[in-house]
């Protein structure tokens, strides 16, 4: 079991029909900004939470991804939001053979101790309340003075309690680089094109689309 810990910083925008990962790298071009696509992948994410919505409540999420043969979990808690750019404390770990044989069969997630501890989950029960499925389009942006930024444009399919809905969002995460320029370029791209912000993580806006919690 290997736990990372970062701060995710990350400009979230909703993506409306019609709109193309082409049409955004364009933009992107436009900027005097360069980029490289990368092999689009589909993705489940099962979303855990106690039977009170502790975490929900406290704006945090726990998932546990599945991309091809991996699976890693992830706890994210959000911080400060700019606009549409959130900054969110992030902890992610891998799941060994038995973890995931376990997951996979009893539908049992393992969470690390450390992530129990920081996340105040120690004797509390949590199950599954939500899955996302999402088909992500992904490119490498780079700048000047060493910007690099994950873009990616997520075709969504939210299933929940009230059946299932559909969801397009754009992402734009700072892998390297000034925050002022990823700024800079996320609020250029959202006027250039008129985008809007997407003011909840897809884990609330999943839950208020299809899940059982009511707030």
């Amino acid at each position: 079991m290997i736990t990372t810990k970062k701060t995710e910083i990350e400009a979230k925008f909703v993506c409306p029909d019609g709109l193309t990962l082409d049409t955004i790298l364009d933009t992107m071009q436009s900027m005097e900004l360069q980029y490289a696509r990368e092999t689009p992948c589909f993705q489940t994410d099962t979303y855990l939470d106690t039977p009170e919505y502790t975490l929900l409540k406290s704006f945090t999420a726990l998932r546990i991804r599945q991309r091809g043969g991996n699976y890693v979990g992830a706890c994210k808690s959000s911080g400060s939001q700019m606009g549409a750019i959130f900054e969110r404390r992030e902890c992610e770990w891998t799941l060994s053979g038995d973890e995931i044989k376990l997951w996979t069969e009893e539908k049992k997630p393992s969470i690390p101790p450390s992530i129990l501890t920081e996340f105040s989950l120690h004797g509390q029960t949590v199950r599954k309340v939500l899955v996302i499925e999402t088909q992500r389009s992904t490119a490498i942006i780079r700048g000047n003075e060493g910007l690099k930024i994950e873009l990616s444009l997520d075709d969504v399919t939210f299933r929940g309690h009230k059946g299932k809905q559909f969801y397009r969002e754009i992402e734009a995460e700072l892998m390297d680089g000034s925050f002022e320029q990823f700024k800079d370029i996320a609020n250029r791209l959202q006027n250039l094109l008129h985008l809007q912000t997407a003011i909840d993580s897809k884990y609330k806006q999943g839950m208020i689309l299809v899940g059982k919690y009511s707030g």
